[in-house]
């Protein structure tokens, strides 16, 4: 039997000091921690504070696009709570798109959108999801498993901002590409 992971009313956001992370406490018996350190969170994440209906609403968003990925329901569900991290408790970041190959054709993304981009060495197909839909540059975050570009290691639900002439919808191929994430951020605790 598949064990259903809704979020539910008694979810809480919490900064873990000795972590360095934001935390997501599910349960008693589970505690979700967010990939990014605090130097790139913004202030208000630094106490604790309720899973709102917002955060549920985003959460059934990004997990319905994550079904087209090819990674197991707890890596889905990694990614789609470090997606709603991004998009609401990230400071502001500048494109990074100079790793990336420019498109043909201006590719106008929405959240949630499973995109990809083509590497500028050597032309590797990287899948990433939009989480915050700007005019020009929106907020990504790596949705495979890590990949290298200019001697830089990118890893699972990394943020990246990048220019939207750098992002086309994924292809199909890319997506049966993709192999699984090595690790997920889903700890029990006692």
């Amino acid at each position: 039997m598949k064990m259903a992971f809704r979020p539910t009313d008694c979810w809480r956001w919490y900064f873990d000091s000795e972590y360095d992370s934001l935390m997501l406490e599910v349960s008693s018996e589970m505690l979700f921690r967010s990939c990014y350190p605090s130097k790139m969170l913004i202030p208000d994440v630094f106490g604790e504070f309720s899973f709102s209906v917002s955060d549920a609403t985003s959460y059934y968003q990004f997990h319905d696009s994550c079904q087209s990925l090819n990674l197991n329901d707890a890596q889905k569900i990694e990614l789609s709570i470090n997606a709603i991290v991004a998009a609401n408790f990230l400071k502001p970041q500048m494109p990074k798109s100079w790793y990336f190959s420019q498109q043909p054709m201006l590719y106008v993304p929405k959240v949630a959108d499973v995109v990809e981009v083509s590497l500028q060495e050597g032309g590797q197909k990287v899948c990433l999801m939009i989480v915050e839909a700007g005019e020009n540059a929106s907020l990504c975050i790596i949705a495979q498993p890590s990949f290298v570009a200019m001697n830089k290691t990118f890893s699972f639900s990394e943020a990246i901002k990048v220019m939207n002439d750098r992002l086309k919808p994924m292809s199909q191929s890319l997506s049966e590409q993709m192999g699984l994430v090595e690790h997920c951020e889903l700890e029990a605790i006692s």
